[in-house]
């Protein structure tokens, strides 16, 4: 026996039975709008609703002022309020104060914790690699001691990595069949689910 011919409705672009479709389209032109942004079906008396969930402008977490979404990702990058961290005390400022806020908090001396000089915050990473005996000393013995220590742990590490790898290949690859099986068994008609905004 063969399948009803199918007509498409003008209004919400469903492929309509021939002989259903007189009484769809009278029902759908009363009730149905088509979306003016995403062209989806949409229920007359939920059309506002709609357009104010859906497709609202977002708004920036920084000046709290809302963009169109053509806008927004690059606006997030460049916004003059977004807030920066400064790398020598954890303090939170926008991109225009933070240059020289790093400077002056930057050029502050602060005690080695190993040999006790005052040494300036933004010399502390080299003071310590190049100048700090104590410091050095310490993590000679400690390097030569746990050398061994941190080559098993590489080790363990990247078998760890290869096993979750095979895992998620596996579990991809399950579900790709899985996903195949499923769309050869199903030959119902896909019929979409009205949106609730409640």
């Amino acid at each position: 026996m063969s399948s009803p011919k199918k007509t498409k409705c003008s209004n919400c672009d469903k492929e309509i039975d021939s002989n259903k479709f007189f009484l769809h389209e009278r029902f759908c032109e009363i009730n149905v709008r088509k979306c003016s942004i995403c062209k989806e079906p949409v229920q007359k008396d939920e059309y506002e609703e709609h357009k104010s969930v859906e497709h609202a402008d977002p708004i920036c977490a920084f000046c709290h002022k809302a963009f169109p979404n053509t806008e927004y990702d690059s606006h997030i990058k460049n916004c003059s309020k977004k807030l920066y961290e400064c790398q020598y005390c954890g303090l939170f400022m926008n991109q225009n104060e933070l240059k020289d806020h790093e400077y002056q908090c930057g050029s502050k001396t602060i005690k080695c914790e190993y040999c006790g000089e005052n040494v300036t915050k933004t010399t502390y990473d080299l003071h310590l690699e190049y100048t700090c005996e104590k410091f050095n000393k310490n993590n000679d013995k400690d390097n030569k001691d746990n050398i061994d220590e941190d080559i098993n742990k590489i080790i363990n590490k990247n078998k760890k990595e290869k096993n979750v790898n095979k895992k998620n290949v596996n579990k991809k690859n399950a579900k790709k069949r899985k996903r195949s099986d499923s769309e050869d068994s199903n030959e119902e008609e896909f019929k979409p689910q009205k949106k609730k905004y409640h």
